[in-house]
């Protein structure tokens, strides 16, 4: 007599516990490991809120710096348009809304760097891979940018001016942090060098494609994100 067949149960996968905050130490030190879990597990919500934390305490600890810096521009930009300097927002307007809105801006920056990996790993590279897994490498790699300048505002403080950098923006002198080649040259950064390779790990895992070929696909998305700002800065700054 036949002995009626047992369907086979799959294990469930465990889900480790507090890995979205694990991963925010973790994406500094093994970021491989983090990202083999993110895989099958990606993190958003944790990750982003530190992410927000970050960048808000680094505009908040330099809005003065912020502010004393625009308020030079656009009392330039009403001189060279001959008009007075009478209608232009107070300080105070200045930096509440650098503080509100700033951090803000940043958030929207994981999200377009994961849309533009979607479509050169999806599309052009043929890859396979879901824009929550994207997003979560992002973000995990935005964290160590954030760090960088949280690292750099005491210097800044110090110096009381924004060009503190770490970068090949450093050798401009004479250029004020809003030129576009200061702009262009501050993208060398050791921060950002670091996010990109980090986020080339974690695509390389997330895709399953070679180290290098992740290595291009975080320069392709968050490289097109550098010279989008530059771009910007050329044509209205």
């Amino acid at each position: 007599m036949d002995l009626p067949e047992q369907s086979q149960i799959l294990p469930e996968t465990k889900k480790e516990s507090n890995l979205g905050l694990k991963g925010i130490v973790e994406v500094f030190y093994q970021p491989s490991k983090l990202f083999e879990r993110i895989k099958n597990e990606p993190k958003i919500l944790v990750p982003w809120i530190f992410f927000f934390l970050l960048i808000f305490s680094f505009i908040y600890l330099v809005s003065d710096l912020i502010v004393a810096m625009q308020m030079e521009v656009m009392r330039e930009k009403a001189a060279d348009q001959g008009l007075g300097t009478a209608n232009l927002p107070t300080a105070a307007q200045i930096k509440w809304s650098t503080i509100i809105i700033g951090p803000l801006a940043f958030m929207l920056a994981p999200l377009i760097a994961a849309a533009l990996a979607l479509f050169f790993g999806n599309v052009v590279m043929e890859g396979r891979a879901k824009f929550k897994q994207l997003l979560s490498v992002m973000i995990y790699g935005e964290i160590i940018n954030a760090l960088g300048g949280i690292i750099l505002a005491p210097l800044m403080l110090a110096k009381g001016s924004m060009k503190v950098s770490i970068s090949l923006a450093a050798i401009l002198q004479d250029s004020q942090v809003q030129d576009p080649l200061y702009i262009a040259l501050s993208k060398f950064d050791a921060f950002l060098i670091w996010e990109i390779i980090v986020i080339g790990i974690g695509l390389s895992i997330i895709y399953g494609f070679s180290r290098n070929k992740g290595y291009t696909l975080a320069v392709l998305s968050m490289g097109l994100i550098s010279i989008t700002h530059v771009l910007v800065e050329l044509a209205f700054g």
